[in-house]
C-alpha cells in the first residue's frame, strides 16, 4: 500500500458519520467535565471529600462559594449529564419522525430527565448556600 492509500483511507474514515458523532459526544463531555468543576477539584489543595458535622451529619456542599467538595463536582456533573440526555432525547424526538409511540417516550423521558436535573440542580444551589 501506498502512503496515498493510506491517507485516503484515513481521510475516507475521519468523514464518517460514525466518527463525527464520537467527536460531538467527546467535546460535549469534555465541556460538561469542565463546566462541573473538575478542574478545581484537580488542581486544588486539600479539596474534601465529603464534609462531616459535630452532630454525626454529613455534607455534600461546601456552604462558601470559594470551595467545593469531590463528591459535590460528581453531583453537579450527573445533573448536567442528566439534563444533556434529555435535551438530546427531546433533539431526537423532533427531528427524526418515526414511530408515534416511540416519540411519545422519547419526549416524556426528555421531559422527567430535564425537569429532574433542574430540580437537583436547583437543591443543589440551595444546599450551597444554606449553612448547616
Amino acid at each position: 500500500m501506498s502512503l496515498e492509500k493510506i491517507g485516503k483511507k484515513i481521510s475516507d474514515f475521519m468523514r464518517s458519520e460514525t466518527v463525527n458523532k464520537a467527536i460531538i459526544v467527546a467535546i460535549i463531555l469534555a465541556i460538561l467535565v469542565l463546566v462541573s468543576g473538575s478542574i478545581y477539584s484537580i488542581t486544588a489543595e486539600n479539596v474534601l471529600g465529603l464534609i462531616f458535622l459535630r452532630g454525626g451529619g454529613v455534607r455534600v456542599f461546601i456552604w462558601t462559594i470559594n470551595a467545593q467538595t469531590h463528591a459535590e463536582t460528581m453531583i453537579i456533573l450527573l445533573y448536567y449529564l442528566m439534563g444533556f440526555g434529555g435535551l438530546w432525547l427531546y433533539v431526537n424526538a423532533a427531528t427524526r419522525s418515526g414511530d408515534p409511540r416511540t416519540t411519545k417516550y422519547m419526549l416524556f423521558f426528555s421531559f422527567l430527565l430535564v425537569l429532574l436535573a433542574g430540580l437537583g440542580l436547583y437543591s443543589a444551589f440551595i444546599a450551597k448556600f444554606t449553612r448547616p
